[in-house]
């Protein structure tokens, strides 16, 4: 009840605040995001004693696939600089990087700002050349991610820092879905040929 009332005080302040020091409506919109995130956070149960092996459990499932997801993309970049690239291998390698990708966003939970986020444009890929091309592109965003200093610096967690890995995670997953169903495409078009 408490901080249902230390959450409609704190949503009652944005107007004065916002009149006080002329900020723009986005960013009380954003500093509302934030105070929500961090108020959800906070909410977030606390593991009891019982709940220290599942919580270990799942810190190395993270471990695993944060390794596993980095093994793969090598994995995937070798398998690309060969002049035919092996459309089933390079399928079956997004697939194991997608599958990481999404257990990674779901244990990690990451924030997304989408408000300021410029949507990398991939362009469709009809040919092995532009499939490779789009996979290169792809290995910086998985590289940018697994650098990302949140994953460096222990208990600190810069909200910029957290947001853009949030974005590149949630990327890696979609892009290596479409990647893997180009790669599946261009596998099927030149078993006909």
């Amino acid at each position: 009840m408490l901080r249902v009332i230390g959450f409609v005080l704190m949503l009652s302040t944005f107007p004065l605040l916002s009149a006080a020091q002329n900020v723009q409506p986005r960013e009380v919109i954003r500093q509302s995001n934030r105070q929500e995130m961090d108020n959800l956070l906070l909410r977030k149960p606390i593991l009891s004693v019982e709940d220290t092996a599942a919580r270990q459990a799942t810190l190395k499932q993270i471990n695993d696939d944060f390794k596993n997801l980095q093994v793969l993309n090598n994995q995937l970049m070798t398998s690309c600089v060969h002049e035919q690239v092996d459309f089933k291998c390079a399928s079956e390698l997004l697939s194991g990087i997608g599958a990481r990708a999404s257990r990674l966003q779901s244990s990690l939970l990451l924030p997304v700002d989408d408000s300021d986020e410029k949507k990398e444009s991939w362009p469709e890929i009809s040919t092995a050349d532009q499939l490779r091309a789009s996979l290169l592109a792809f290995d910086g965003v998985v590289t940018r991610f697994v650098n990302n200093p949140i994953f460096k610096q222990e208990k600190v967690i810069d909200a910029q820092q957290a947001a853009s890995a949030g974005r590149d995670m949630r990327a890696i997953a979609e892009l290596s879905r479409k990647l893997k169903k180009a790669s599946r495409k261009l596998e099927k078009s030149s078993s006909r040929n």
